[in-house]
């Protein structure tokens, strides 16, 4: 079995959180005063250009009404013309400022409520994100307490020790496998395998995946048939609860926020350890009625077989709540039931 190093959980993220947010609420407060100070000066410049564009205009208009010699009163006229033409200029750019002065001024407020209602809204998510992870995580340890099965009196101690272990680990994280495997081999517990009387091998692991092979004893002096020596398969009646992986549902939650949809990554543990070839062969699991339906004479209890078989592959996911991993190039599943059933599927 592989196993993983675990890091050291990390550090309360409410403690973390609180620097940041000052950080970025002081970030935002001094954009907003630069603004402020920006739309001022605006105004500032504003009132200028108008008291001095009224000066020049009164102070032409005097220069004007002055009796002048011809040449001084072309001269004059042509300033006067270009200083009209700087004024419509000034006035067209005076307004388009007043507008936007105005239109700051009027939406500023409601820009900085709106900024602050979205900053106190994510904190409050990520504070009921983080009491909901809380909860999830005492809750889990709790069912985990509730189900511990009675161990033997010479086991106490681990017991206790594993409990412990459990509680001091509940924000214990594991790293990804840098090397992944081909085949990954999972330690299973050992109250899942169930022996039957038929299987007589005292030396094979309770905890190995892999399937038991055991030989038929025979007494001293018979004569040991082709069948009896044939090894007799014994195969196992639950499968392994998966490993026990702690799952930080606070640190999925933080790292959806604030992303889309389309970007948000699924972990891998809310997928099921199986294949999609695997739950199509569990579809055969039934094929038996087929059987029944073929010797059937009547038509209407044919119908009534068939029906049932196709909603038979129903059986096989009405408990699950996670889907199978995609399929992959190269897959393939075998599934070998001669000797039960009287069929074989391989499927690519």
């Amino acid at each position: 079995p592989h196993t993983h190093t675990p890091t050291p959980p990390p550090p309360d993220d409410s403690g973390d959180e609180t620097p940041a947010s000052q950080a970025e609420q002081t970030e935002v407060q001094t954009t907003l005063q630069t603004l402020v100070r920006k739309v001022e000066d605006l105004s500032t410049c504003n009132d200028l250009i108008a008291k001095h564009g009224t000066a020049l205009q009164r102070s032409l208009s005097e220069l004007e009404a002055l009796r002048l010699p011809p040449d001084n009163s072309e001269r004059v006229r042509q300033v006067n013309e270009r200083a009209t033409l700087f004024r419509i200029t000034s006035n067209a750019m005076i307004n388009a400022c007043r507008d936007f002065l105005s239109l700051a001024q009027a939406h500023s407020k409601k820009w900085q409520k709106s900024l602050q209602y979205e900053r106190d809204q994510r904190i409050r998510l990520e504070e009921t994100l983080e009491q909901l992870a809380k909860q999830h995580n005492n809750l889990e340890r709790a069912f985990r307490g509730a189900t511990v099965l009675p161990s033997a009196p010479g086991g106490k101690g681990s017991s206790s020790s594993r409990d412990l272990s459990d509680e001091d680990d509940e924000n214990e994280f594991f790293d990804a496998m840098e090397d992944v495997p081909e085949f990954i081999t999972v330690p299973a517990d050992p109250r899942y395998h169930r022996r039957t009387g038929s299987n007589l091998s005292g030396t094979s692991s309770e905890g190995n995946l892999e399937e038991h092979f055991t030989e038929d004893q025979t007494p001293a002096g018979c004569e040991v048939t082709a069948r009896d020596a044939a090894l007799t398969r014994t195969r196992r009646t639950g499968i392994p609860d998966k490993p026990n992986y702690s799952l930080n549902l606070w640190s999925i939650m933080k790292n959806c926020i604030g992303k889309e949809l389309s970007k948000i990554p699924m972990p891998v543990n809310f997928n099921e350890p199986l294949s999609m070839l695997q739950r199509l062969t569990e579809d055969l699991e039934y094929h038996e009625l087929l059987d029944r339906a073929a010797k059937c004479e009547s038509a209407l209890e044919q119908l009534c077989l068939v029906a049932a078989f196709t909603v038979s592959s129903y059986s096989t996911t009405v408990s699950r709540t996670g889907k199978p991993f995609n399929p992959l190039l190269g897959e393939t599943f075998e599934l070998d039931r001669l000797e039960e059933h009287g069929y074989r599927s391989l499927c690519e």
